[in-house]
Parts: C-alpha cells; structure tokens; sequence
C-alpha cells in the first residue's frame, strides 16, 4: 500500500496545487491530510476544496482549523501580538469561508487509528493528546512517546510542526510530513510524505517539492490579506516568521 500524507497548507494554495501535480507521478493508493487547511494564507477555500478533491481516506482538524471554528467572537480582545495575527487571520478566512465548509471543519475528527496493510498506525495533527503539542526532530524518545496512544502502534504520523523528519525510536516508526503551505525548515519547498506499507517493512520518502513562491505572494497582494509581508517572509525563507512585525511587502 503506499500512501500520500499531506498537513498543514495554511490557505497557501499554489503550494498544494503543486503537490497535487507531483503525486500524480507517485500513484498513492490513499491520500490522508493531517490538519491546518486554513488561517494565514490567501486561498482558504481553495484549499478546502483541493484536499476534498483527493477523496482523503481521512482529513484531521488541526489546531488553527479548531480555533477559525471555534473562534471567541463575543466580548473577546486580543491582549498580544500573536492575538492580534489571529484576529486578522480569522476576521480574512471568515470572508472567504462557507459556513458549510466551516461547519465541516469544525467536526473534522482530531485523530485516525486504523491498521494498514497489517501496520497498526495512528495519525494526529499534533500528538494523541493535544492539537498544540510540540514534538520537534531533535526530541528524546520520553518526548516521541508521547505522541502516540496506543503501545501496539507501528506507524505514527503527524504534522503541526512544520518540520519534515523520519525517526525510529523504541520499535514504532514516526513521520512528520512536513508543511504544504509553510515549511520552517529552512526548505522552501512544499513538503509532504510517500509512505509504502509492504507487510511489516515501511519505506518512507519525504518529498519536497519546488512551486511558485511569489505566485502566492502576489495573491496574498491582490487580495489585501492582513500580514502578507510575515506570509512573504516565510514563504521565501522557510523560517517562522510572526515573532515580530514586519514592513509590508511591494
């Protein structure tokens, strides 16, 4: 069985119009999405709508697909900067989004434990008990156990982090796929995962894959999205970029 696993596009549609391209070449038997389609990119719905194209075998809600649906509009106000990004995020998706769609966000299931070709596998956005957990490459085993539920698990697969990476660790294989819309890796190329199941081997490749980076730029532009200038940033370096405000992009 090989399967495409794919996370975190953030609204950034070009980037994902090209994965979409190159996994034709790749002929998966299954496509999952592991969570954050939306928030802090310029094509929200389109995105919506490519990754239903896929006909997933399973689609998660990731952190930021939680928080557009579950936003706390009455009386709240932002208290820091990261609040105000946010805000902005979620005030330009609500423009964009259907309230079909986003009601199917909201009720996007937040885990998928399945066995695959005789591999027991869990897949998360984040960890098997938080949509916000942070478990980067360089993590201790203690901390890679941690995102798993099930100790016959063989195959875990997450995204959220935005960093691409494959790890063995204590008899169970962990794969994070990486980041569509928004590698922080230092690689600014989307990235996503080919996993082959053949029995009890598990082969994975990490692809990345090279797509017009000021195409979405120019649509964030175009389209007067709020914060375009951190979203350029982060598209041409591959670096998180909302620590800090940054001058608006030409």
């Amino acid at each position: 069985m090989r399967l495409a696993v794919l996370s975190d596009t953030h609204g950034n549609a070009t980037a994902l119009e090209a994965v979409i391209q190159d996994l034709r070449g790749q002929s998966p038997d299954a496509v999952v999405f592991l969570g954050d389609m939306v928030m802090r990119g310029p094509s929200p719905s389109e995105c919506i709508e490519l990754v239903r194209s896929l006909n997933p075998l399973t689609v998660l809600r990731g952190n930021y697909d939680d928080l557009f649906t579950r936003f706390p509009r009455q009386g709240w106000e932002p208290k820091n900067h990261k609040e105000e990004l946010i805000l902005r995020a979620f005030e330009y998706d609500c423009e964009r989004i259907s309230v079909k769609d986003k009601e199917w966000l909201g009720n996007l299931p937040t885990g998928f434990h399945d066995v695959l070709n005789g591999v027991p596998t869990e897949m998360h956005h984040a960890s098997s008990k938080s949509l916000i957990d942070i478990v980067y490459p360089w993590a201790t085993l203690d901390e890679l156990d941690t995102l798993h539920a099930d100790n016959q698990t063989k195959l875990l697969l997450y995204g959220h982090i935005h960093h691409a990476y494959v790890r063995q660790g204590r008899g169970r294989l962990v794969v994070n796929c990486g980041s569509i819309g928004t590698p922080f890796d230092g690689d600014n190329r989307a990235s996503y995962a080919i996993v082959d199941l053949m029995g009890s081997d598990i082969a994975v490749q990490l692809r990345r894959v090279t797509y017009d980076v000021e195409q979405a730029i120019a649509i964030a532009i175009e389209r007067d999205m709020p914060d375009r200038e951190s979203f350029a940033y982060a598209l041409r370096t591959a670096q998180y970029p909302y620590n800090q405000v940054r001058q608006p992009s030409n």
